[in-house]
């Protein structure tokens, strides 16, 4: 073979070797970014588990992609909530945990990150101890601020931050005593008043999630000793029509709250 037609193959072979890398890349991406969509769709049709398998499939491929890291640790948090015994919440919020820590690590300064830091370590509280509560109550107010600092718009911090001012504020006087003794203390700042503005400023930024902000405004009138104001915002959830079986849970539990204050 001419010695033309030998460097002309050698080099056509060189140009495949570096093309093929590229081409396997670009479907890779191509193929994470309709997972994502698919992900994404999922949880706005409130498939919670189809949107977890779907992201949990992206980590798969690539572990630090961003959407698939902040939202596989809210949706464990979130379905954990659902579980019924407390080993179930505590396997999937020891995973929220461990997704959230990774994206905290990775993208410290975005603010859903921050966010759903905080709402892993909330959950953790749920389950403990009071010492457990008492120190995670501060980490989780911090993120909480933060997340609300970097995402003014976006209502589930500010649920979260009103959740917290809720359980905070009510805190028992012997609690409160016995957290001065043990630890640092409890968080100051937090007050009933704030807990029902951020909670209603929620309500104002997504009115679509009124049954979820709004049975949690109840919970706070409930836990404030405003019993009346209580009863009325669950009736008012209770007219409410119900979209997806999630909603459907949570007009249940208000169902049940109604039935307990009445």
């Amino acid at each position: 073979m001419p010695h033309h037609l030998l460097n002309k193959g050698f080099f056509l072979v060189i140009m495949i070797c570096l093309i093929i890398p590229d081409l396997t890349k670009a479907q890779d991406a191509a193929s994470i970014d309709s997972l994502a969509s698919e992900a994404a769709a999922y949880f706005e049709e409130a498939k919670e588990e189809e949107a977890l398998e779907t992201y949990l499939k992206i980590l798969d491929e690539n572990p630090e992609h961003f959407e698939a890291l902040w939202n596989t640790a809210l949706l464990y948090s979130r379905i954990g909530f659902r579980m019924d015994s407390e080993k179930e919440k505590e396997d999937y919020y020891k995973r929220s945990l461990k997704y959230a820590e990774k994206a905290l690590e990775l993208y410290p300064d975005n603010g859903y990150t921050q966010f759903v830091y905080a709402v892993a370590q909330g959950r953790i509280s749920d389950i403990s101890g009071s010492n457990t509560r008492i120190k995670k109550s501060h980490i989780v107010k911090e993120h909480a601020d933060r997340a609300v600092e970097l995402l003014p718009n976006y209502a589930p911090a500010w649920h979260l931050l009103g959740v917290w001012n809720s359980k905070v504020a009510n805190i028992g006087s012997a609690k409160r005593f016995a957290a001065g003794i043990f630890s640092k203390g409890l968080p100051d700042g937090a007050s009933n008043a704030k807990a029902e503005e951020y909670i209603k400023k929620a309500i104002e930024l997504r009115p679509e999630k009124v049954i979820r902000f709004k049975l949690d405004l109840a919970h706070h009138y409930e836990r404030s000793g405003q019993k009346q104001k209580a009863i009325q915002i669950l009736k008012e959830v209770l007219q409410e029509n119900p979209k997806n079986e999630i909603e459907e849970w949570n007009l249940e539990r208000a169902k049940k709250l109604l039935e307990e204050l009445s």
